[in-house]
């Protein structure tokens, strides 16, 4: 090693020992102690954004669905913290309210479409053969078609409604917890413990409940909390184009539709919903990460 190299490697070893004096504080999120910090957070603020919603119609200080025309598109103020809308309904109110409904249908659909998949996930990795193929394919057609697209198309068919949107996307989200499941069980499937509980006498509903379950819910539970971002935000869509949630009920989605109309006169009535399922997707977005984090069995 040349004496320029040797002075070199001091001054990089110097310039590291400023930058990255502080080990401890710069590397606090990818220690197990800085995981679980950011996890505790996160799940904290999702459980008062959860409880918000489930409790919002206590804190509301006004009726949702009242309107008050002589207070029609009032700016945020005093009496309304959030405007009104241009049925002189109070905005802040019809946020907490429509929380309720968002959230509701959210964790529904994300219920469903996890087990489902799960169900027809396990059954296709662990029999194979003809029930294989025919699940894939049907999971192959339908991961051919945008999310959003098909769900709109199949409410447009079957008409606009809550039932029908649940319905709409659980026939298309359950394709990837079918994958992903079928996937660890067809690699569970030829593991020598569960050879050996197959040979002690255990029926095929006690080896996918008792030895494959635990090890497919940490995946599946990880991409659950994922996804209620994303079918937030496509429950949105789906109702801000009038298929989902009918009025006059409150939900965030048809009060960005609602209120595109005044977008220039009166933004807050858009800018307020928004902000609420921004939010709402950041804070569980950055959960889900956060728990992937903590189960990943690689770290």
């Amino acid at each position: 090693m040349s004496i320029n190299d040797s002075r070199e490697t001091v001054k990089n070893k110097y310039i590291e020992k400023k930058l990255y004096g502080r080990k401890g504080f710069l590397k606090a999120a990818k220690s197990a102690k800085g995981k679980w910090i950011r996890f505790g957070i996160l799940l904290t603020v999702a459980v008062i954004v959860v409880a918000a919603a489930m409790f919002g119609h206590v804190f509301a200080p006004y009726d949702p669905v009242e309107t008050d025309f002589s207070a029609a598109l009032t700016a945020p103020g005093a009496g309304h913290i959030c405007g009104t809308d241009n049925l002189g309904r109070d905005v802040f109110s019809r946020i907490l309210c429509g929380a309720g409904s968002s959230f509701s249908l959210t964790f529904l659909c994300i219920a469903i479409i996890s087990i489902l998949g799960m169900i027809l996930g396990a059954v296709s990795g662990y029999f194979g053969g003809i029930i294989d193929t025919f699940i894939m394919r049907v999971t192959d057609v339908l991961l051919a078609f945008p999310d959003s697209v098909f769900a709109i198309a199949v409410v447009g068919v079957i008409g606009p409604g809550l039932l029908n949107t649940v319905l709409a996307l659980s026939v298309i989200w359950w394709t990837k917890y079918a994958r992903v499941t079928r996937g660890l069980v067809s690699q569970m499937r030829s593991k020598d413990y569960i050879t050996e509980a197959r040979f002690g006498g255990a029926g095929t509903f006690k080896i996918l409940y008792k030895y494959m379950l635990p090890n497919i819910l940490p995946q599946i539970i990880i991409m659950a909390t994922v996804d209620i971002g994303g079918m937030m935000l496509t429950l949105a869509g789906l109702s801000f184009l009038g298929l989902s949630t009918q009025p006059p009920a409150p939900e965030w989605g048809y009060m960005l539709y609602e209120g595109k109309s005044y977008l220039q006169t009166a933004p807050w009535v858009m800018i307020f919903a928004g902000l609420a399922i921004f939010i709402t997707v950041i804070v569980f977005n950055l959960l889900g990460d956060s728990l992937r984090d903590i189960l990943d069995p690689k770290e």
